[in-house]
């Protein structure tokens, strides 16, 4: 029997981060250091199958998680030409969150959006185009999941936070080197001016002591391998501190 889930915030401001900036033409601050950091992980961001599914299968159990808020339709500006302007990323500086729960190395150009609540961590990070975003959230729950129930809470975190997009689509998931969790999804996205583009996530979820944290990534998926490797630094930067406490 599944454990009952906790409830993850979906992040609805999501609506307000990939407008597709056309062809043609922020700034998160940096805390000290945690202390007693994880050990470096190994993951490998990577391209959903193709061709990928307009439907996304059902999660092998009904999970209770609910999000806090309904997801938002995302609204595009015009590409115009339909080329989408490649994401920025700029140079690597370290971020830690004050609290001391975690850090990550993200480009000094990309705009930290801050959502969190007294009990999760929510934080985005966009590019200057919007074409490209990181998301962190971590919440804490004394509750030691399986890796079933670490999945079906993502899956239910995915489908609560773009499950409403068409064409949506999530893959199989896919266990990592460092005990994570990846899940690989798609949505379409339309421009005002009806151009669509494939957006492409990768989602990685994972139990550090008492700390379950949920590392997104997301970007055009023609994009994709031209951002592969500044990806998959990012992501490989990424530290919990299971002795720091969201509650401050």
């Amino acid at each position: 029997m599944l454990h009952p889930l906790r409830r993850v915030a979906a992040p609805f401001a999501l609506s307000l981060l990939l407008t597709l900036g056309a062809c043609g033409g922020g700034q998160a601050s940096t805390p000290s250091a945690t202390t007693a950091p994880t050990e470096a992980p190994t993951r490998t961001p990577r391209p959903t199958r193709e061709p990928a599914p307009t439907a996304a299968p059902a999660p092998t159990a009904a999970p209770t998680a609910a999000p806090t808020e309904e997801p938002t339709e995302v609204v595009l500006s015009d590409p115009g030409d339909g080329e989408l302007q490649m994401v920025d990323i700029g140079r690597l500086e370290t971020y830690a969150h004050t609290s001391g729960v975690f850090q990550i190395d993200i480009p000094e150009n990309w705009e930290l959006q801050d959502t969190s609540n007294p009990d999760e961590l929510i934080l985005i990070w966009t590019d200057p185009t919007r074409n490209g975003a990181v998301i962190v959230d971590i919440f804490e729950d004394e509750t030691v999941y399986s890796d079933e129930d670490l999945t079906t809470i993502l899956q239910t975190y995915l489908k609560n936070s773009f499950g409403s997009q068409p064409d949506f689509y999530y893959e199989d998931p896919t266990p990592q080197a460092d005990g994570s969790i990846l899940i690989v999804w798609t949505y379409i996205a339309t421009a005002d001016n009806g151009v669509e583009a494939t957006l492409l996530g990768n989602t990685f979820i994972e139990q550090r002591g008492n700390k379950v944290s949920l590392l997104s990534t997301l970007v055009p998926q023609a994009q994709f391998d031209d951002l592969i490797d500044n990806t998959n630094e990012i992501i490989n930067t990424y530290r919990i501190d299971t002795e720091a406490s969201i509650s401050q």
